[in-house]
């Protein structure tokens, strides 16, 4: 089974994160484990982010919610939580300049899953032009005092080695 249908059938993040995973691997040649996916109600103009040096990916809560609700099926659900997944986990491996990590996700979609599936086209056109039903409401956010909202995803990746290989 090839990475795209393996994608459309997947059922959770850490399936997603498993083929993101392999594709990075095939495609630059380096991966790292260790990793842990949160959720958090985050501002709508953060998808998702990694602070470097840690161990976390954040996923924006309210936009995956979003997303559940808009998707046509799993297929267009799963195609954004590999985009998003990807692109941080380029972070994660030490990739910090955002145009190059955008380049990265864009050449890794298309070639793992082909220039006309969803994914390729959230990394190419980006999110609105896949779910023009988004709502960006939180841009005023006031910043708060408080933490937003946070939860762990359990038994996101189940390899435990060394951080980079």
């Amino acid at each position: 089974m090839e990475t795209s249908e393996r994608l459309d059938h997947s059922f959770d993040f850490s399936d997603v994160f498993v083929l993101v995973k392999r594709s990075v691997k095939s495609s630059l040649g380096r991966r790292r484990v260790g990793l842990m996916l949160g959720l958090a109600d985050l501002p709508d103009y953060i998808g998702a982010f990694h602070q470097m040096g840690s161990n976390f990916i954040v996923m924006n809560r309210s936009l995956l919610d979003q997303v559940t609700k808009l998707a046509k099926d799993r297929r267009y659900l799963n195609a954004y939580v590999f985009y998003t997944l990807l692109h941080e986990y380029l972070h994660t491996l030490g990739y910090v300049d955002e145009g190059e990590v955008r380049r990265l996700t864009r050449q890794i979609t298309a070639q793992v899953l082909g220039p006309d599936h969803p994914a390729t086209r959230l990394a190419v056109e980006g999110p609105a032009a896949v779910f023009p039903e988004l709502q960006f409401t939180h841009h005023a956010m006031v910043r708060s005092r408080r933490l937003p909202k946070f939860e762990i995803v359990r038994e996101f990746e189940r390899e435990y080695r060394s951080y980079v290989t």
